[in-house]
């Protein structure tokens, strides 16, 4: 097997410079905004409806009311309606504007309207849909609340994997329509991705990125299609994580060997964030795209089975809430552990940096795959997307740019040495092009310069 030691890259980041370089993609991401909306003319929202009272749903609150803005939310499920508002509670710790002089529990009781009338959330000028994954249930959904809008009400939908496009299909006004994912803050900075569809117009998605500025997120303007940029990088590297432990690599060392490279959470822990319900229904979707995007492993559905969901149950790969004196929150689940063993068929023998490579060259890969499909724009938009997204490591300056200071050519190697592991780390074409042309995927003359006017994309034009 070729020596993965050959992956370390030629340069790295110290805290400044990586600081420097993200800073500098934030603003050549509002640049690149700014020169192709309106923002400044785009009026503010004023008051926010919220449709459903789940984890995402409490997230896009706690973000809101914490900086200023009135929040209606609604849910056809009482139970959820009535305990959303300590879910909020919990969320807005993190999201305290610095400036903010008021309590969470002032901030509450003055911006908070739980309701169970879908007429009061209409009424807010900004509708943040939030339930379940299914591109029929939400079609359904919008039939009924387009009636009860006004003509310059924005309607988004927070899906995160199900193109907008698809999710329009049946607006009256699909021009007012657009996706805003929210997803947990785990990167190094807080983000927003805006989906316009090709119906979206302009006016819309001003609204929109202006909306992110008030409640200060980053907003990164991306093309449509499934899982947008942000969950296509996030799943090629949680189904990274579940291949390798599901071939006999211990839970343990996937985890210290991908926060040893610089991740700011394993994606065996990530699978708990997320929730496997959601990881494994978002990666059904994205299959339509790509198998690689699912494991052929029946982990996943048989801790469902069991109930074991993560966090929000309380147990998944790891313990979340002790039930005995035996146990410790942080273990690894024993239940899980069970289940892992019993499928392992044979166990693959790999070193730690061959684990590290395999870890981290998913995420490169469907790094140049979004080049590829054109649903990026540039290499410092996917990078800035998975270091603000998922939380790659800053010293390596996103996806592309740590590819660009590996090698192409020593990548292919790696890659090549892998690939029994499995298809999802099979080379794309624009990572061979780049390796046999030796071009890197950001331009010398600048890590992140361009004219955004002049190379605008169909992710950022907008009919108006």
């Amino acid at each position: 097997m070729t020596s993965i030691d050959t992956l370390v890259p030629g340069k790295t980041m110290c805290e400044s410079e990586a600081s420097s370089h993200v800073t500098a993609l934030v603003d050549e991401n509002r640049r690149r905004n700014y020169a192709l909306f309106a923002i400044h003319e785009a009026p503010s929202i004023e008051r926010v409806g919220i449709v459903g009272a789940g984890v995402m749903g409490s997230l896009v609150a706690a973000s809101a009311i914490a900086h200023g803005l009135p929040v209606v939310i609604t849910d056809n499920n009482p139970d959820a309606l009535q305990s959303v508002r300590q879910a909020i509670r919990s969320a807005m710790q993190a999201e305290r504007a610095d400036n903010s002089r008021e309590s969470v529990e002032e901030q509450l009781s003055d911006r908070l309207l739980l309701s169970s009338d879908l007429a009061e959330v209409a009424a807010c000028d900004l509708v943040v849909e939030s339930i379940v994954e299914n591109i029929t249930t939400k079609r359904t959904f919008y039939s009924g609340l387009e009636k009860l809008c006004a003509d310059e009400t924005l309607i988004v939908s927070n899906t995160s994997t199900l193109p907008i496009s698809e999710l329009a299909a049946h607006l009256r006004a699909p021009q007012r329509f657009c996706g805003l994912h929210y997803f947990p803050p785990i990167g190094e900075r807080k983000m927003l991705e805006i989906i316009p569809s090709s119906k979206t117009n302009a006016v819309t998605t001003a609204k929109v990125l202006r909306f992110c500025e008030q409640i200060r997120r980053i907003p990164l303007v991306v093309a449509d299609g499934r899982g947008f940029l942000v969950n296509r990088i996030l799943m090629a590297y949680m189904n990274a994580g579940i291949r390798l432990v599901s071939a006999g690599v211990s839970i343990e060392a996937v985890e210290s060997l991908a926060l040893g490279f610089g991740m700011r959470m394993g994606p065996i822990r990530l699978y708990d964030a997320v929730g496997l319900d959601v990881a494994l229904q978002c990666g059904w979707s994205l299959s339509a795209d790509s198998e690689t995007f699912i494991a052929r492993t029946p982990t996943i559905v048989r801790m469902m089975k069991k109930k074991q969901l993560g966090c929000k149950s309380g147990r998944g790969f790891f313990i979340h809430q002790a039930e005995n004196d035996n146990e410790r929150a942080g273990d690894i689940n024993p239940i899980a552990q069970q289940i892992i063993d019993a499928q392992i068929e044979s166990r693959v023998d790999l070193s730690a940096p061959e684990i590290e490579a395999a870890i981290a060259l998913p995420m490169i890969i469907e790094a140049t795959k979004l080049l590829e499909i054109q649903r990026a724009h540039s290499a410092w938009q996917v990078d800035l997307a998975a270091m603000c997204g998922i939380g790659f490591p800053t010293s390596c300056g996103g996806p592309l740019w740590w590819a660009d200071q590996v090698g192409a050519v020593r990548i292919l190697k790696a890659l090549e040495s892998l690939r029994e592991l499995g298809p999802h780390l099979h080379p794309t074409q624009l990572l061979r092009d780049a390796a046999s042309r030796h071009k890197p995927f950001y331009p010398q003359s600048g890590v992140h310069r361009s004219s955004p006017a002049a190379n605008s994309s169909p992710a950022t034009r907008n009919p108006s």
